[in-house]
């Protein structure tokens, strides 16, 4: 049966989710994950509140992978442009 959460699968797909940490970018990460994603999740304070999203995506059976990033910071834009491919090359 096609219900409207079978069209929302993510199964074997990349999420990349900012703000993961707290708040709506937690509930998407974790939705995502339950829809059956992998999350590249990126936060300001990823070092500090990134365990709590790592043990909730992964409790899901999915793989987290966490990034520390400032948007306002053209350098760590960069970096997290490498942190995906890395991600993505490892995978596929």
């Amino acid at each position: 049966m096609d219900t409207i959460l079978n069209k929302f699968r993510s199964d074997n797909k990349i999420a990349l989710v900012t703000g993961c940490s707290s708040d709506i970018g937690l509930a998407m990460a974790l939705a995502l994950a339950e829809a059956g994603a992998d999350i590249i999740g990126g936060s300001h304070n990823m070092e500090s509140e990134g365990e709590e999203v790592r043990n909730a995506v992964t409790a899901t059976g999915r793989k987290f992978f966490p990034f520390q990033a400032d948007f306002g910071n053209r350098k760590s834009l960069y970096y997290l442009i490498g942190i995906i491919e890395t991600i993505c090359n490892q995978i596929y």
